[in-house]
């Protein structure tokens, strides 16, 4: 299944890029308009549901960004759930982040992640504040389709009211995923599902749902904590669009998601 979606340099001239090692071995694939660093950066977080790695439409798409942004952009070939607990995971990926905050500053660096990479995007910061803040919070984060486990009878509800218009997501991997990701292991309850960690001292979040994504479900949960503790957030449930509609660009509403992001990373 990720035979071909290994990690490897791009061999065009689109952009400098770069092989950041994390944690002395997993890979980060660097990508730079410029040999010196800009002023600002993209930690960009790939989804597929924690089992499958980032594809070269990851790195069009993170080039892109950077591009059309004015940023760097870091992609790291993050451990998947297939060999890894989702606690290493969440390990790499801070690591990742508390590099560029060094390189950058962590004001000048925006988290986005689509799918189960949103839910690593959103995250980040509750892991963050779970370590006591040892680094500053970045500049905001931009989550597409976040996933993240029910948290309650009413977001089960919501979703299986929602499965039958999904034409991506089956509720059934809401039910395996809790397996895939611990194997059976205690891990924090923030690391399964997103609205149950701390929300305290957050950055600005912004979330885009499809209205049709059984994941949309947790929208109003979000809404909630974001409320609860006073962060700035946005929420956009885009009616009638799919699991991550903002990276489907022939769809309108997808066009107007994607260029809209692009604004919030300017």
């Amino acid at each position: 299944m990720n035979r071909g979606r290994r990690f490897r340099l791009p061999k065009d001239h689109k952009a400098f890029y770069g092989d950041r090692l994390i944690l002395d071995h997993y890979h980060c694939l660097t990508i730079q308009r410029k040999r010196e660093c800009a002023p600002k950066a993209i930690l960009y977080l790939f989804g597929g549901g924690m089992v499958i790695g980032p594809d070269q439409g990851d790195v069009k798409t993170a080039r892109d960004l950077a591009a059309r942004s004015g940023s760097d952009c870091w992609l790291p070939f993050y451990p998947l759930c297939t060999d890894h607990y989702i606690t290493e995971t969440y390990e790499m990926v801070f690591q990742c982040y508390k590099e560029m905050a060094g390189i950058y500053g962590a004001k000048q660096v925006s988290v986005v992640g689509f799918s189960s990479g949103g839910a690593l995007a959103v995250g980040i910061p509750l892991h963050n504040n779970a370590l006591g803040r040892p680094v500053e919070m970045p500049r905001q984060v931009i989550a597409c389709s976040p996933g993240s486990l029910p948290a309650s009878r009413g977001e089960w509800e919501r979703m299986r009211q929602l499965n039958g218009r999904d034409i991506l997501v089956d509720i059934a991997l809401m039910k395996s995923e809790r397996e895939i990701m611990t194997k059976g292991q205690e891990v924090p309850a923030y690391m399964l599902s997103g609205t149950k960690g701390d929300f305290t001292g957050l950055p600005p979040l912004h979330f885009y749902y499809g209205g049709d994504e059984l994941l949309s479900a947790l929208a109003e949960s979000y809404v909630g904590v974001c409320k609860a503790a006073d962060v700035p957030y946005t929420m956009t449930v885009a009616p009638g669009m799919c699991h991550c509609y903002a990276m489907v660009p022939w769809f309108p509403e997808g066009r107007a998601a994607y260029l809209e992001i692009v604004e919030r990373l300017r």
